[in-house]
């Protein structure tokens, strides 16, 4: 009954962070377009107008927005599924390449036990 329960699990595990990751590196590629346009109309010699771009670029920044909000359903949805992982005696499967999910929301006792240090090279 386990292994069934861990088998219908496994490609759970696998799409939620499969999209999670596709929604992050959509979120790159709206960056990188944007950055192309703004390059494209400061490249000498190309006679682009000042306001070459705008409009799609105001469209693109819309879609990142919205790609952001997706981006923050789908981790509370992950949460969900970790729950649901949890509540079905699955705390101790290892899900391969998945077998950590990620912090869901850091607290203010979190950074205190782990907080960030410079580290530089000799």
């Amino acid at each position: 009954m386990l292994n069934e329960r861990i088998e219908a699990a496994r490609p759970i595990a696998k799409k939620i962070n499969e999209v999670e990751k596709s929604l992050n590196l959509t979120m790159i590629q709206i960056g990188e377009l944007l950055s192309s346009i703004a390059a494209a109309r400061l490249a000498p010699g190309t006679r682009f107008s000042l306001t070459a771009g705008m409009e799609a670029s105001e469209k693109l920044i819309a879609a990142a927005a919205k790609t952001s909000r997706s981006y923050r359903e789908v981790v509370e949805a992950h949460e969900h599924l970790a729950e649901d992982r949890n509540d079905a005696g699955l705390r101790t499967v290892s899900w391969g390449d998945f077998s950590e999910c990620p912090p869901a929301k850091a607290t203010a006792s979190d950074d205190k036990m782990n907080p960030l240090r410079v580290v530089e090279s000799a």
